[in-house]
């Protein structure tokens, strides 16, 4: 069976992207945001690992690092964080926080496999 990985991102474009990227390998659901992430989760989703952009509306990627790791049920699964803003203080605080991994957009989509498979093999 393969491992279910939720992807997070409010750009449907990329959303589609990196799905038909993981798709062949992984079973892939998405949510526009932190908030869509949450509810399929404490709906019964259980993904293996969450691929999530950090600028989001509503509720980001920090936030959502944030509340997973402080929750008791979620907080065993692997974060990779995607995003556009290349600073390390903010790799670093999100490391801190509770996130697995940070890649900067746009990321090249076989170091993405190569860091989620890391990561669920771990």
């Amino acid at each position: 069976m393969k491992k279910k990985i939720l992807i997070v991102d409010d750009k449907a474009e990329f959303r589609r992207l990196t799905k038909t990227i993981l798709s062949s390998n992984y079973q892939v659901e998405s949510a526009e945001n932190g908030v869509g992430a949450l509810s399929l989760l404490q709906n019964g989703y259980m993904p293996d690992l969450i691929v999530s952009d950090l600028m989001m509306p509503v509720l980001g990627g920090r936030d959502l690092v944030d509340q997973l790791k402080a929750s008791g049920a979620f907080k065993h699964i692997p974060i990779i964080i995607l995003s556009s803003i290349d600073k390390t203080d903010e790799k670093i605080k999100l490391i801190k926080l509770g996130a697995d991994d940070y890649l900067e957009k746009p990321y090249n989509p076989n170091e993405l496999l190569a860091r989620i498979e890391k990561l669920l093999k771990e």
